[in-house]
């Protein structure tokens, strides 16, 4: 029996890990005296949303959404390869091959509104 949080997940193990994030404050937290984990309550399932927690305390600080879904990453990928693959052949690959990267990317990185629903 390991006190780490890998051996409390069943075998074969689920698709999700954990139902909750779990608050780990000790180095082995399943030999701790407490009988259940404390977990994290208030993420949302609607949106994407990660824990931010502390560097060395691992207290949660803040809730941070996730983008959704974009086509953006796979056309960059697609407008990179044609950019090096076509720089091996002529130099003016990277001349014509640098809008559309540009392009890719602003359109990746661009900031997208996020609904101000946090109560």
């Amino acid at each position: 029996d390991a006190g780490t949080l890998e051996w409390a997940t069943p075998s074969p193990p689920p698709v999700y890990n954990f139902s909750r994030i779990p608050v780990v404050t000790h180095r082995e937290p399943l030999w701790a005296e407490r009988v259940a984990l404390p977990v994290a309550h208030g993420l949302s399932v609607e949106r994407r949303e990660l824990l931010i927690t502390t560097l060395t305390d691992a207290n949660p600080e803040i809730r941070e959404a996730s983008p959704d879904p974009s086509i953006w990453p796979l056309i960059t990928a697609i407008t990179v390869t044609i950019f090096f693959i076509g720089s091996i052949f002529t130099p003016w690959a990277v001349v014509w091959g640098t809008p559309p990267v540009g392009v890719a990317l602003i359109g990746w990185f661009w900031p997208k509104g996020t609904p101000e629903d946090e109560t």
